[in-house]
This record gives structure tokens, C-alpha cells and sequence, in this order.
């Protein structure tokens, strides 16, 4: 048998087995891998007791007037505000509107107070690349070569004749 908790989705054989739900045969087969595998057995152990807690608990009893008790409860419902100022300090009841008002105070004070609006620096434009393809450039070179020769033929103080 493989380890239930080493191969994926056998958990749950594990806790059926401490849980009593397993029939004979699977019984026996966990039974057999629990004495030689420390983990499942120091599992399906602390399965078994948490079981065995959840037989013995017993819940308290619930009083006969209890149904009245929560229907008058909930008739009783006071709004959200109503409990926001009656908790048991009663000097909460007075900073509650104590800070309201210090806040407002606040609030109006940056609105009134703030500094004059600063001149925005404009933004760096960022570079456009424009993509050439290999015959643009070899035209630009050989534009370029043309430009320079023509220099060279023009002398430097020639002047344009009227």
C-alpha cells in the first residue's frame, strides 16, 4: 500500500480510517501501513482523539425562553449611530463629536492654507526612432558623397552674381 501521506488524494483514506468509516479489508490494510509508517500512525493518532473529544462533548442546553428572548432582541434594534454613541465610556459619547469637529477644522485649514499652485516643468520629450530600411540609407550616403564633391568644385569666395 502506498503512503497516504506521500501519494496525492489518498488523504482522505487516512481520515476515514481514523474515523471508523473504512469496512474490514480497507481496515486492516491501514492498519498494517500505520505500524510501519511514523507519520500516518502520529496522524491517524491525533485523528482518532480529536474524534473521540467530538464523541464526548456535549452541548449546553438551550434555556426554554430563549426564542422570546432573541425576538425581543431583535425587535429592540437600535440604529447603527444610536450604538455608535452609547458604548460603555461615557467619554467616548463627548470626543466622538470633539474629533468630528477637529477634523473639519483641519480639512478647512489645508483648503484655506494650501500653497500657490507651482509651475509645472514640461516634461522631456522622448526620442523617436524611425526605422530605415538599408536602401534609405545607402541613397542618403551616396546624397551626402554628391554634396561633398560639389563643395569641393565651388570655391569658398565665390560670391552669387546680380
Amino acid at each position: 500500500m502506498k503512503c497516504p501521506m506521500k501519494a496525492e488524494g489518498n488523504m482522505e483514506l487516512l481520515l476515514d480510517y481514523a474515523a471508523g468509516r473504512l469496512n474490514a479489508g480497507e481496515r486492516q490494510q491501514m492498519a498494517q501501513h500505520i505500524e510501519g509508517c511514523p507519520a500516518c500512525s502520529k496522524f491517524a493518532g491525533a485523528q482518532q482523539e480529536v474524534w473521540k473529544a467530538l464523541d464526548d462533548w456535549e452541548p449546553a442546553e438551550v434555556s426554554l425562553d430563549f426564542d422570546r428572548r432573541l425576538y425581543v432582541r431583535i425587535e429592540q434594534r437600535t440604529p447603527w449611530w444610536k450604538r455608535l454613541m452609547q458604548p460603555l465610556n461615557p467619554v467616548f459619547r463627548h470626543s466622538v463629536p470633539v474629533a468630528a469637529a477637529a477634523g473639519v477644522v483641519i480639512v478647512a485649514g489645508l483648503l484655506m492654507f494650501r500653497p500657490a499652485d507651482m509651475p509645472r516643468t514640461p516634461q522631456p520629450k522622448a526620442a523617436q526612432i524611425e526605422s530605415l530600411q538599408p536602401e534609405q540609407v545607402e541613397n542618403a550616403l551616396a546624397d551626402m558623397e554628391m554634396l561633398r564633391q560639389f563643395n569641393q568644385l565651388v570655391p569658398d569666395s565665390a560670391e552669387p552674381k546680380m
